[in-house]
């Protein structure tokens, strides 16, 4: 659940209608169904005073939408951001303008035209952050109206569109409501522009391929019903993206970590069939995000396979339109799963020594260790498709657990105690050897699956400070 921000700043605009935007910024804020926390910000006396005020408001974790009030609410959301994510960050600037200029090029001294280019290093002396944002990590989407020296700094900089975005970046979104076409409801409405389903879309292609740590929607100053009933559609479903963007980057992450024999992407879904297997990740589809998936397409993989129909439900907080229509084709609920994160550092400072644990290198080992650990082996055959990235971390023959490494993130899989070694600190020494070995491959956050009901594994989890990111279930149906 993201947290909402309200900063009903409306001093950074030129505009005459910019008072309606306190207005504006309520109503957006009131369109974010299920927020975790609604934080209304005050402006202050000037822009620098607000900025303040909205830093000290910003929560350290999770994702952030920021609602205004004009675009220069997201001075401090977007610094936050880059604090975060340094390197990694790009920020994709939704906007029928470029909020480019200085103050020594603006035509009109309205800060709401300055706050991208201030973002860079170069704006009011007071309201400048640090570090600054490098050209390089911003992207324009649905830019038309630009003044000279803002078109004259995109060209001399090299800014371009999303198709520049870093692939392993993390995204920040803006969405000026004036990027759209036809809307009246903003204080400088520009000819063309993209329709609600092109910006959708496009929200949607960039959160299926990166994390979005935050959004922005800003600009809102209401005057025409027919806005009103637009933005009541699109609002929640571009905070459904952008929330649901981290877990599915996650469940991605996951999929590759644990890859099937056949892994095919059509039809709405990421369809995966293992014949020597049968583990349901391996054999089940995940639904594609944003992408509408076909059942009857589904149905059809799988019965040519002569396998029953599984459907990983994941997150299952953003498919519950899908989850129904599978229960009422009589699909069967099982596995309830949740998936928790946790900072490497953290763990390994709550884990302690990981006295004892050994990473194995030798693969020929493996199967023994997990016939003594598991009384079996199976999982050996998904494990052995592994491209890269793993390691096999045993407490001798008393405990055991499978790291994959990718992409600044490192995945836990098959932890297991002996029986007979229970509740001896095994599994927390593994747990700890685990983020040590994360943090030494560059990659500081931590993912696992639990059962719903493991209530021991849970508390062990989360002593150590994972907390969930997400849940997933299984949908089956037998032929």
């Amino acid at each position: 659940m993201p947290t909402v921000v309200e900063v009903p700043q409306w001093q950074g605009s030129g505009s005459p209608t910019a008072p309606a935007l306190v207005e504006g910024a309520a109503r957006l804020a009131a369109m974010i169904p299920g927020a975790r926390r609604h934080i209304r910000v005050d402006t202050g006396g000037t822009l620098a005073e607000t900025a303040r005020r909205v830093r000290g408001a910003l929560p350290a974790d999770g994702l952030v939408v920021t609602v205004g009030g004009d675009c220069g609410v997201e001075l401090e959301p977007v610094a936050a951001a880059l604090r975060r994510h340094g390197d990694r960050l790009n920020v994709v600037w939704f906007d029928a303008h470029g909020d480019l200029n200085s103050p020594a090029t603006s035509p009109s001294g309205a800060f709401h035209g300055m706050v991208l280019r201030t973002l860079t290093g170069t704006g009011p002396a007071d309201l400048v952050p640090s570090p600054a944002l490098r050209p390089d990590q911003i992207a324009l989407a649905g830019t038309r109206a630009l003044d000279p020296a803002e078109a004259d700094y995109i060209r001399r900089t090299g800014i371009g569109g999303p198709s520049t975005v870093d692939e392993g970046a993390v995204l920040y979104i803006h969405v000026d409501l004036d990027v759209l076409e036809g809307i009246t409801s903003v204080g400088y409405p520009e000819p063309g522009g993209m329709s609600p389903r092109e910006l959708t879309e496009a929200v949607a292609a960039l959160a299926a391929e990166h994390e979005i740590v935050g959004l922005g929607i800003t600009e809102y100053a209401p005057a025409d019903p027919a806005d009103e009933a637009m933005l009541r559609r699109l609002v929640p479903e571009l905070v459904r993206l952008c929330e649901a963007s981290r877990p599915w980057r996650i469940e991605r992450r996951a999929a590759r970590a644990w890859p099937a024999r056949h892994v095919e992407e059509r039809d709405g879904w990421l369809l995966r069939h293992t014949p020597e297997g049968n583990r349901k990740r391996s054999n089940s589809a995940l639904p594609l995000l944003g992408a509408p998936p076909s059942v009857p397409a589904l149905e059809d993989f799988y019965a040519e396979r002569a396998m029953p129909v599984a459907v990983q439900v994941s997150p299952a907080e953003h498919h519950r339109k899908l989850d129904t229509l599978l229960a009422d084709r009589g699909y069967t609920r099982t596995a309830g799963t949740l998936v928790m994160t946790a900072d490497a550092k953290a763990v390994l400072a709550a884990a302690g020594d990981p006295a004892g644990v050994e990473r194995v290198a030798d693969t020929s080992r493996w199967p023994a260790l997990f016939e003594a650990v598991n009384g079996h082996a199976d999982s050996m055959t998904v494990i052995g498709r592994i491209e890269s990235g793993a390691a096999l971390l045993a407490h001798g023959t008393t405990g055991l657990g499978l790291t994959v490494t990718e992409d600044g993130w490192t995945g836990l899989f098959c932890m297991a105690t002996h029986p007979g070694h229970r509740r001896r600190g095994v599994a927390t020494a593994v747990l700890a050897a685990a983020a040590r070995r994360s943090l030494e491959q560059g990659a500081p956050r931590l993912y696992l699956q639990v059962e719903e009901d493991n209530v021991p594994a849970r508390g062990l989890y989360e002593g150590l400070g994972f907390t969930t990111s997400h849940t997933y279930h299984y949908r089956i149906r037998t032929p």
